[in-house]
């Protein structure tokens, strides 16, 4: 005995999560601090860890756990030296929560 299952439905869980979740785009969320280094980076590209820190009263140590973290979400990147570089966005985020 095999069960019926209608044309459009098979594996409709698979495909369905599959599609659902790529063409609904991904979701950052960012807490509060993310929020305010990314936007300060938005407002001043190429914008470095010193002059954020002075900026947005922040230790350096902070600033630098915060950009590490959106490096990773991939939505700021470095460009150019140690010395003379800094920090431009990359992606925006496509979460409305923040």
């Amino acid at each position: 005995m095999t069960d019926h299952v209608p044309e459009g439905e098979k594996n409709g869980g698979l495909s369905g999560g599959l599609n659902g979740g790529l063409s609904g785009g991904l979701k950052i969320e960012l807490n509060e601090t993310q929020q305010k280094v990314f936007l300060e980076i938005t407002k001043r590209p190429g914008v470095m860890i010193k002059e954020l820190s002075g900026r947005l009263q922040m230790p350096i140590d902070t600033l630098d756990k915060v950009v590490s973290s959106l490096r990773k979400k991939e939505l700021i990147e470095r460009r150019g030296s140690k010395k003379t570089g800094g920090y431009w966005v990359k992606k925006e985020p496509t979460s409305t929560n923040w």
